[in-house]
């Protein structure tokens, strides 16, 4: 039991933070007031992630600290429902992991429970987990390089 724990300790001892998610009604409105007014940094132009019906684009708060614009694309989109509740804001953690399929499965191990996985080609990721912590806090696992398992 030890060595397991070990595993599973050791997997998530790699967690690295990557981003804080914010769910904007307007990217071209969020992105201006982020750039111009804030004067922070656009890392990427804004990219549809049909998977999850949103668009994202990546600002540079400061070395190190992304914040990622998420808007609702047309339809139904979890975003558009979070932003009708809340009015928007920062919404998740993202974590980046070398090994999504052992992070996933180290965290239920610790009663997270997984929701969506998906791959989209963004920011120099491509594989994607959103999961909810025990006390159900949304946050999102992002896999840096693929494992050779």
């Amino acid at each position: 039991m030890q060595d397991q724990q070990t595993q599973t300790d050791g997997v998530l001892a790699g967690l690295k933070f990557h981003h804080v998610g914010c769910a904007v009604r307007d990217m071209e409105k969020a992105v201006a007031f982020y750039s111009e007014t804030l004067g922070c940094k656009r890392v990427t132009e804004p990219v549809s992630v049909p998977s999850q019906n949103v668009r994202v684009c990546f600002v540079q708060l400061a070395p190190g600290a992304l914040l990622e614009l998420v808007e609702g694309l047309e339809g139904e989109s979890p975003v558009d429902q979070l932003i009708e509740k809340t009015g928007g804001g920062p919404y998740h953690l993202c974590f980046e992991v070398s090994d999504l399929d052992a992070a996933i499965k180290a965290l239920r191990k610790k009663r997270c429970f997984p929701l969506t996985r998906f791959e989209q080609h963004v920011e120099g990721l491509s594989r994607f987990a959103f999961l909810l912590t025990p006390d159900r806090h949304l946050f999102e696992l992002c896999e840096t390089k693929r494992s050779s398992s």
